[in-house]
């Protein structure tokens, strides 16, 4: 278009006042007035928060009453920081989402699928199991187990008692990049049992015939507790003391590409140093009493206790007689973005 014909946006601008309020009605903003684009260091609505397993567990059993199954799809409570925005998905911390489910005896939670992946730790319960584009794993306590996105998986109880167990997405990323999708399978999948104990294990994995590998879907909380056995006498992560990362054996990667998992021992009359990272991290405690301290607030945990440490909030932990956490962070997708830092305590 020719410059001498076309309308000059900025004509009839004299004040800066002027200025701002042609810019808001053509959709502009002038960088200098923005707030927070950017910060000296990481910001955000999230809190530290803990949720007490008895009480989760009480208003899950009480929902197992009160709605079905079939009407519910999905029986599970979201942990929802109260940093979350009105307008915001539920959500654990600003990455990730994080809830307990629970299945009841006879009940199938039908097959689904979606972008956003999965991953599970299970925390109560004897003879569910998960299904996952059709190989069948029974849970027990202890498994951690995952579900890539855009897996078909499904969910069945055939034993007694409630099944209970704490999941984790990367729902939030998927929804701040607008990419979330789900479908729902039109009636069953069949079914096959795992291939083997030892994948079943998630540290070996056989040769069969089989026309591409089958990822590991499922790690055994004993091969855990070996790996930590056999580091009883390590000096330790002067922040986590023991820690292990859930692997994928074939690749050596995260479990998940968005979210990573960890099992941690922290040994009697431990204290760690203090530390924040721009990771943001749910933990689960699977055993033992103790207390983290997250931006100056101190949380008294114990065994089914969920807390959260957001995005660059200093914190550590200690116990007087040992414990055994779980816990499952973004730190995959902020070290492919080149976004994952940390820094110490001075």
């Amino acid at each position: 278009m020719n410059s001498t014909t076309q309308e000059d946006a900025a004509d009839g601008v004299e004040t800066l006042e002027d200025l701002y309020r042609v810019l808001d009605e053509r959709d502009y903003e002038p960088l200098w007035t923005m707030k927070g684009a950017l910060t000296p260091e990481p910001t955000t609505a999230m809190v530290p928060r803990l949720w007490r397993y008895d009480e989760v567990r009480s208003l899950i059993e009480r929902a197992g009453g009160l709605i079905s199954a079939e009407d519910a799809e999905r029986r599970v409570l979201a942990l929802r920081n109260p940093g979350t925005a009105e307008h915001e998905v539920a959500r654990a911390t600003d990455t990730l989402w994080a809830a307990m489910q629970m299945v009841l005896p006879g009940e199938v939670a039908p097959a689904h699928r979606h972008t956003p992946a999965a991953l599970r730790y299970i925390v109560e319960g004897k003879g569910a199991y998960t299904a996952v584009d059709g190989r069948r794993c029974e849970m027990e306590v202890g498994d951690f187990v995952i579900t890539p996105n855009w897996t078909w998986h499904e969910h069945g109880h055939e034993g007694e008692g409630p099944m209970i167990w704490l999941d984790g997405l990367d729902l939030s990323i998927v929804h701040a990049m607008h990419a979330c999708f789900v479908e729902r399978h039109e009636g069953p999948i069949p079914q096959q049992p795992m291939a083997s104990a030892a994948r079943r294990a998630g540290t070996l994995q056989p040769l069969l015939a089989e026309d591409h590998p089958a990822p590991t879907l499922v790690w055994k909380l004993a091969d855990a507790e070996r790996a930590l056995a056999e580091l009883a006498d390590a000096e330790g992560n002067p922040f986590d003391d023991l820690i292990l990362e859930y692997r994928d054996p074939a690749t050596n990667a995260s479990a998940l590409p968005t979210m990573s998992a960890y099992i941690q021992q922290l040994r009697p009359a431990t204290a760690t140093r203090s530390h924040r990272h721009t990771a943001s991290t749910v933990y689960h405690v699977i055993r033992g009493e103790g207390r983290s301290v997250i931006d100056g607030r101190a949380f008294d945990w114990a065994p089914g206790d969920t807390f959260v440490v957001p995005t660059w909030a200093l914190h550590s932990h200690e116990t007087a007689d040992g414990a055994l956490l779980f816990s499952f962070s973004d730190a995959p997708a902020l070290r492919a973005l080149g976004l994952l830092r940390e820094r110490a305590d001075a």
